[in-house]
């Protein structure tokens, strides 16, 4: 061959410490303005969820819901209105035969069981509570999707990369041989496995290409098609990751859940609704005020009364608030072992994922290096076959890509294991 393989020149681009070129670093740490950063084509993962956070769909719909909710309980939260009634007619003393014309105003005003509208209230506050942790729950599912979005496109961009030096090293060595097989040098078998080979290897970048473009577009509709169709993403697969402590994640963590901290705050509402009901049988207080002239004269009268609890008694709606409220304490027991569980599937999926990442750092990407050079110059010495040739290519391209994808899996399961945590590790 005229030249080494290309594919040997890019081991280093592969390597962990490898820094982009100068137009591929991070951004300023100046913060930039909404504006600043929808107008740019190049987006670091910062970005991007800051962008998720504004823009996203769903996580608009849940803070929407939240400020119903909000809203809800400012009106749940007025008195009822007064009653007002105004009343006109004519009488006749018994002492006398003239007709005389009555009027009068009344005013009614039912005021809410003190303690029931406490209970009541509460439970509007939990309720609303549950909201935002329901909210931060949505931004930490936003958080994650955003996340693997962008390691995917970062391990497509890479693999786009190595099937394209593929088929060009795979190009260069047919061109090679087809000229070497018209001069009788080798068979014309050579010639043909080989363009077998190439075209398989054309099919290859094509697939990458195609799945890259995917990714590229389906991260861009769930930012609500906010970015620039030839947006760049800065960023690489980080292969020095922390592993944080399962001890401590459970400690620290997991009680911050906002699905736990979401569960007791419902739990805390229906308690506020229980008691709620047990004070449901005291009776309201009623105020009235009557003004009016009747037949003997003018009269003024104020009254005080209470609604008699005579066929609402608050029994069965008692009942009801308890075996709800026993409900939601067993789905937070066992939504806490859930997650428990969860946390430490994914807490050893990543030290899995990071022990065969160091079996390529530690000898096996130089060691499918030095058994390609090996391979390429026994066979421009006639000391190999072409198959044994191209079967070494396969084995040097097959580790590469192995190695992207164990990055990827590191870097993926480490944004699994945040979302398990509920958010705040990264």
């Amino acid at each position: 061959m005229r030249k080494p393989l290309l594919l040997l020149a890019f081991p280093a681009l592969l390597a962990p410490g490898f820094q982009p070129p100068s137009g591929a670093q991070d951004a300023p740490p100046r913060a930039l303005s909404a504006q600043e950063v929808y107008a740019q084509e190049s987006y670091t993962l910062d970005h991007l969820l800051r962008i998720g956070r504004e823009r996203n769909p769903n996580l608009l719909s849940l803070r929407a819901e939240q400020n119903a909710l909000v809203a809800g309980r400012r009106d749940a939260g007025r008195f009822q209105n007064p009653e007002l009634e105004y009343e006109a007619g004519e009488g006749d003393p018994f002492d006398s035969s003239e007709t005389k014309s009555v009027r009068g105003f009344s005013v009614r005003q039912a005021i809410e069981n003190p303690l029931a509208r406490h209970y009541r209230l509460g439970a509007l506050k939990f309720e609303v509570e549950a909201a935002e942790e329901e909210v931060r729950l949505g931004t930490v599912a936003v958080d994650r999707e955003v996340r693997l979005h962008f390691y995917r496109i970062l391990y497509l961009r890479e693999l786009v990369t190595l099937a394209r030096l593929n088929e060009e090293t795979l190009a260069e060595v047919s061109e090679l041989i087809e000229t070497r097989a018209r001069a009788g040098e080798v068979r014309d078998l050579e010639a043909i496995r080989l363009r077998v080979e190439h075209m398989r290897a054309q099919n290859e970048v094509q697939a990458a290409e195609l799945e890259l473009a995917q990714f590229r577009h389906h991260l861009n509709m769930f930012l609500g098609n906010v970015l620039a169709g030839t947006y760049v993403l800065v960023g690489e697969l980080s292969a020095d990751l922390m592993v944080p402590d399962l001890a401590q994640l459970e400690e620290e963590f997991l009680p911050r859940h906002p699905l736990l901290q979401q569960a007791a705050r419902r739990r805390e509402a229906a308690g506020q609704q229980l008691k709620a009901s047990q004070v449901g049988w005291f009776p309201n207080p009623v105020v009235s005020a009557t003004s009016g002239r009747e037949l003997d004269g003018d009269i003024f009268k104020l009254g005080i009364g209470f609604e008699i609890p005579l066929w609402d008694q608050s029994r069965a709606a008692t009942q009801r608030d308890l075996h709800t409220l026993r409900q939601l304490e067993h789905h937070e027991e066992g939504l806490r072992l859930e997650l428990q569980a969860e946390l430490m599937i994914h807490h050893n999926h990543l030290l899995l994922h990071q022990q065969t990442l160091q079996l390529f750092q530690d000898g096996l990407l130089g060691e499918a290096e030095a058994s390609m050079e090996i391979a390429e110059t026994s066979y421009r010495e006639g000391e190999v076959s072409f198959v044994e040739y191209l079967d070494a290519l396969r084995s040097y391209q097959s580790i590469q890509i192995e190695f992207q994808q164990a990055l990827y899996d590191l870097n993926r399961e480490l944004a699994e294991l945040d979302r398990a945590a509920g958010g705040g590790i990264l």
